[in-house]
């Protein structure tokens, strides 16, 4: 078990945990007939008795009553997960009166970030419908003053960043907001929003922060209560969980369920480190095991909905695919992938008998030969598209929701998808499956009469969900799954847990992805994702298309994802220069960035930053560095009007300890300088226009391995 994270049973009965991951510690116990939290810290060291808080550890309403009282103690038992380190601690609770036995599961892996989900089951012999739950709350701060430091005092002591859109494209609009005394509700009901629910909080006078996601990937609620405690001190409760205006989830005689889960931790540090910390968490948590080999593959996308294909006379037809082939080769791209439209009726998943009269065999073969792997796009829930020509529309209309959404809560219906899944996979040899959603806003979603009561679907539809690409990765170790969902709008940990990447936006053009890509990365590590550009852009849609920063943006901010709308139709098509353009940056991102990228630390210096949202500055500055300090890298762009030209970037990733060969891509300058006063003075790099960018490497020097 990891040294980093243990569990000290101060008491069984009645029961008292104390929970220990990094130097986070959070303790609860049974008081009287309520469980409570008593304290969360950051600093590593048990409180003293009077800093008890004593405030309700989660939120649970079963039939439109608040179920807070009358628990009783179960049995307690703790397990090291599969995942090595982690370790997995159960504390069960009883309440006769409301006919539920409940287990609090806490996961630690040695991280500040701990992750807590509840499980519900009926032991009376009527159904409960849960109505209301937050799997986990707490006092996230209690008698903090902020008059007496510093000197002047602090109007607002507690400051919330959030994801503000939930437009398409908008994933990841990152803004701060101060929280005055009160109760600060967000929510969203979109059901299918770009507003994942994650969120920072910062407390002002203390430069504590707290940092979570729930994992959860439909409708969700945040309440923040701000209460002034006296003259000189502020609280602060906060709770989240899952939120529809029907009964979530109707438990029938000796069933139970488990909840989303919550991943939340505090940090007695600066912004960098809870976002480092978080990042770790994912890694290490959350983030499935990328297949040996696979991490982090230069891929190269054809769709036929976007870019240049969509355009042209023919579409996306096997020729069309044969010479991307042999483009995404010359590029020196690793994987190939059939995107969207490979079809002609949606949800028989059979290549177009005109345009792709033969299959996708010979694109397949081609693509082989050339040493790529191969992926294939799918839109397997239903949404968009000619699902009424179909013949399983036909066969079972029933099965099939508003926005043609295939109903996943009815099990013949989930075992249909998985199936067609599996019939992919296994049929194209598949070494990477790429799944779309594409309904927008669902709202409230469609419901179901359970046991005489309408329970909204969405509980259900995601259990079989996360189920079913659970089974599919367990199934075929190898393969990379890959999720969009018009874009971005699933980037929650509830479905990007369950995939080795994510789909970044469909904002396909600088400066907004960046806008976007500064936004996510505050929640989701950067190996994570991948970045789609050129579709939307170019002179013609008023995004003046500067081939530079589109590359530097693809190759050094996540894993590489060529669009062929950024590209030519054909290899003789390409000149020559743009082709050395790209292959300059494989280069880069091959031999410098990608041993470091999987678990590098990152830095956002601009415009999302600890004092900026999106929209705060005109510029987009991040910083990544290896664990040792001995390698790094900057991204930097114009992305707005600014009174200066310059913009100097200070390394935060870096030491004061060596010395540094520095690297200027776009000047091709090179110099040597000592880590004090590169720290110290920083780098200036001068950006005239609009959508211009710089990347600056940064290397140990002497020990090897320079970029070239």
């Amino acid at each position: 078990m990891n040294a980093a994270c243990h569990v000290i049973r101060i008491s069984d009965h009645p029961p008292v945990v104390r929970f220990h991951s990094g130097r986070t510690i959070l303790e609860e116990a049974l008081e009287e007939d309520q469980w409570l939290t008593r304290y969360w810290t950051a600093e590593g060291r048990p409180y003293a008795p009077y800093e008890i808080w004593s405030q309700p550890s989660f939120r649970l309403e079963i039939d439109g009553n608040p179920v807070e009282h009358a628990w009783t103690s179960g049995r307690m038992s703790e397990r090291t997960d599969q995942r090595q380190g982690c370790l997995h601690h159960v504390t069960q609770l009883l309440n006769d009166a409301a006919g539920i036995r409940l287990q609090i599961h806490t996961g630690l892996d040695g991280t500040p970030i701990i992750t807590r989900w509840l499980e519900i089951a009926n032991i009376s012999e009527e159904p409960k419908a849960i109505t209301g739950i937050f799997p986990l709350t707490t006092l996230i701060w209690a008698r903090r003053s902020y008059h007496e430091f510093p000197p002047g005092g602090i109007e607002h002591p507690f400051v919330l960043g959030r994801f503000t859109r939930s437009d398409w494209s908008y994933e990841g609009w990152f803004k701060w907001e101060n929280l005055v005394p009160g109760r600060r509700r967000v929510k969203c009901d979109k059901g299918q929003g770009f507003d994942d629910p994650f969120l920072v909080l910062r407390n002002e006078a203390t430069g504590e922060h707290w940092i979570g996601h729930l994992a959860w990937s439909a409708n969700w609620i945040m309440d923040f209560d701000v209460e002034k405690v006296d003259d000189t001190h502020d609280s602060l409760r906060f709770g989240m969980g899952p939120w529809s205006e029907k009964p979530q989830r109707v438990i029938a005689p000796g069933e139970s369920v488990g909840s989303p889960s919550i991943h939340l931790g505090c940090v007695s540090a600066d912004l960098d480190s809870a976002v480092g910390a978080m990042h770790d968490h994912i890694r290490g948590s959350v983030l499935p095991g990328i297949p040996k080999g696979r991490a982090n593959r230069i891929q190269y996308s054809v769709p036929a909905d976007q870019g240049y294909p969509k355009g042209s006379e023919t579409g996306l037809d096997e020729r069309t695919l044969l010479d991307n082939v042999d483009l995404a080769t010359s590029l020196e791209a690793e994987l190939f992938i059939v995107d969207a439209g490979w079809w002609d009726i949606a949800g028989e998943w059979t290549p177009s008998a005109k345009r792709l009269p033969r299959g996708l065999d010979p694109v397949i073969e081609r693509a082989r030969s050339k040493g790529l792997l191969f992926g294939l796009y799918a839109e397997l829930e239903g949404g968009r598209g000619n699902w009424e020509d179909s013949e399983i529309y036909s066969a079972h209309p029933d099965w099939f929701g508003p926005k043609n959404v295939l109903d996943l809560t009815k099990p013949e219906v989930a075992e249909y998808v998985e199936g067609q899944l599996r019939g992919l996979i296994e049929g194209h040899d598949l070494d990477l499956f790429r799944l779309d959603y594409n309904p927008l806003f669902t709202h409230e979603g469609p419901s179901t009469e359970r046991y005489g009561q309408e329970e909204n679907n969405y509980w259900r539809y995601y259990e079989a969900f996360y189920a079913i690409f659970g089974r599919v990765r367990k199934r075929y170790p190898d393969l990379i799954l890959q999720q969009a969902a018009a874009g971005g709008a699933r980037n929650d940990l509830g479905t990007a847990g369950r995939f080795h990447e994510s789909y970044l936006t469909d904002g396909l053009r600088v400066p907004h992805v960046l806008q976007v890509y500064s936004g996510l990365t505050m929640g989701l590590p950067p190996e994570s994702l991948v970045i789609g550009l050129g579709a939307d852009g170019g002179p013609a849609r008023g995004h003046p298309m500067n081939l530079e920063t589109n590359l530097r943006t693809m190759f050094t901010l996540s894993t590489p994802w060529i669009f062929a709308g950024m590209t030519a139709p054909s290899i003789d098509q390409m000149p020559e220069e743009s082709i050395e353009r790209f292959r300059h940056y494989v280069r880069i991102y091959r031999d410098f960035i990608r041993p470091v990228l999987p678990g590098c630390r990152v830095y956002h210096h601009s415009p999302v930053c600890a004092r900026g949202g999106v929209e705060s500055e005109p510029w987009f500055a991040m910083e990544y560095a290896s664990r040792d300090r001995g390698r790094g890298w900057a991204t930097i762009a114009r992305i707005g009007p600014s009174d200066t030209d310059e913009y100097v970037i200070k390394p935060r990733g870096l030491t004061r300890g060596f010395d540094y060969n520095v690297t200027l891509d776009g000047t091709q300058e090179r110099f040597r300088i000592d880590g004090r006063g590169l720290i110290a003075q920083g780098v200036p790099v001068r950006l005239e226009q609009i959508g211009s960018s710089e990347l600056i490497l940064f290397h140990r020097a002497g020990d090897g391995n320079e970029i070239v």
